[in-house]
């Protein structure tokens, strides 16, 4: 069975000791969807915006649920319910995952770069050396990539994980302390209940921030090759009642740090004439400025570093999670290869070269020489995933339901309800969004 650089048998054991699938899924979620959507969402709706969060993260939990369960009931991963519900599932989940491939890595570094940007100040060193302006998120995206390929690479993984247990804390407790200093400074009209959704801008909005709230549900098949990688390494078989306590675990996470930003963002933006920047290092400025207008500018470098490093842990979940899947969606469409459910190490390199291509060629043409936002970058991709969510949903759905899944470790018929609710619900707005954007619907 290869073996994929994060799992190596002398190498990079640690990490999956320590961190199980679970808090993986929250490192990948607590980032773009969090530092940036949630923020934006206080900022444009108050704190009604916690409706949206709560919405979204209910409506998805099912599907992301049954990723590590269907790994757990069956020691396979997710695309292997995929390959068996026909060829035309995994063809559709791999044109959707190689379509936001590119852009996805993009957005998540180019934040990780806005925040290092600003953290190290590191603009004024950059122009010294004649690099634009336009180019300083390019060229620190680039800077984070290499480093996350030797992190990646040389077993050096399992270090960043035992700092982000001593960051993760202190960014978690300094977002709620200042949540709650935020809210006892904030005004009645801050306060609002029912999100009013009017224009189309807001309507794509929404669209953008329910997108990654709290991450994209491809992700789920990530949950189901990190809990094989874990079982693997620990040499003990997944068993799913802890499996699934572990993914409950860092799901309430996410969900409580959501709901934070979005307050974050209604206490210093909502209501105000101030709106966020449209480059990466002007809005990581702004939302470590949250945190210091609240705590107090002691707060500043603790604050600055922990968004960095989570958002950067972010950034190399990311660089791990495509390679690996593309991996193994080559092993699944190939399986008499002998390359094992995880999919070759080498086609994991040669995937995470081209996925670092696409994504600076992105930052450089796109960001570097248009004109155009990050934001507007961060948008696209979201909504990609926004409009996707409900067919994924239904695969998971279908995968967990098989015959391969015996049947006591099936979801509960509450949970089974649950998750037709979700679909239904995930695919009405989405194909009402289409529709709204191809002008068959008012918007």
């Amino acid at each position: 069975m290869a073996n994929t650089p994060l799992e190596g048998p002398q190498r990079g054991t640690g990490i999956w000791r320590a961190f199980g699938p679970g808090l993986l899924f929250a490192g990948a979620a607590v980032g773009v969807s969090h530092i940036v959507q949630s923020t934006r969402g206080g900022a444009t709706f108050g704190t009604s915006a916690i409706v949206i969060v709560l919405v979204s993260c209910g409506v998805k939990w099912p599907a992301f649920r049954f990723g590590p369960l269907y790994a757990a009931a069956t020691g396979e991963s997710l695309l292997a319910g995929y390959r068996r519900q026909g060829a035309w599932v995994l063809s559709v989940f791999a044109a959707l995952t190689c379509g936001i491939l590119f852009t996805t890595l993009a957005a998540v570094t180019v934040v990780s770069a806005g925040l290092l940007i600003n953290l190290a100040g590191l603009s004024p060193i950059l122009e010294s050396v004649g690099v634009a302006s336009a180019d300083h998120a390019a060229v620190v995206s680039l800077a984070l990539i290499i480093l996350s390929a030797v992190i990646l690479g040389s077993g050096g993984y399992p270090w960043l994980d035992r700092l982000m247990k001593i960051v993760m804390p202190v960014l978690m407790l300094a977002t709620i302390a200042a949540t709650i200093i935020a809210l006892t400074g904030m005004s009645s009209e801050q306060l609002t209940l029912i999100p009013v959704i009017t224009t189309s801008s807001e309507v794509s909005f929404t669209a953008a921030m329910v997108g990654w709230m709290p991450a994209p549900i491809d992700i789920a098949v990530w949950s189901s090759l990190w809990a094989l990688a874990r079982a693997r390494v620990t040499k003990r078989p997944p068993e799913c009642r802890s499996v699934l306590l572990d993914f409950d675990v860092g799901y309430v996470a996410t969900l409580l740090l959501a709901m934070c930003f979005v307050v974050l963002g209604t206490s210093i933006m909502y209501g105000s004439e101030e709106e966020f920047s449209g480059s990466a290092a002007g809005f990581a400025a702004q939302v470590v400025e949250l945190y210091t207008r609240t705590l107090g500018d002691w707060s500043w470098p603790i604050i600055a570093l922990a968004a960095f490093l989570a958002m950067f842990s972010t950034t190399i979940t990311c660089m791990d999670g495509f390679p690996r899947t593309v991996a193994a969606l080559l092993s699944e469409a190939r399986p008499g290869q002998g390359d094992g459910p995880e999919g070759s190490k080498r086609n994991y390199w040669i995937v995470f070269v081209i996925g670092s291509l696409g994504a600076m060629m992105i930052l450089v043409f796109t960001l570097g020489r248009t004109g155009v936002s990050f934001t507007y970058l961060v948008d696209f991709v979201t909504i990609t995933s926004f409009v996707a969510a409900p067919l994924l949903a239904f695969f998971n759905h279908r995968a967990v339901h098989s015959p391969e899944v015996p049947e006591n470790l099936r979801p509960s018929r509450f949970i089974s309800v649950w998750s037709w609710v979700g679909i239904v619900i995930m695919g009405t707005f989405a194909c009402g969004y289409v529709l709204m954007r191809l002008g068959i619907m008012g918007g």
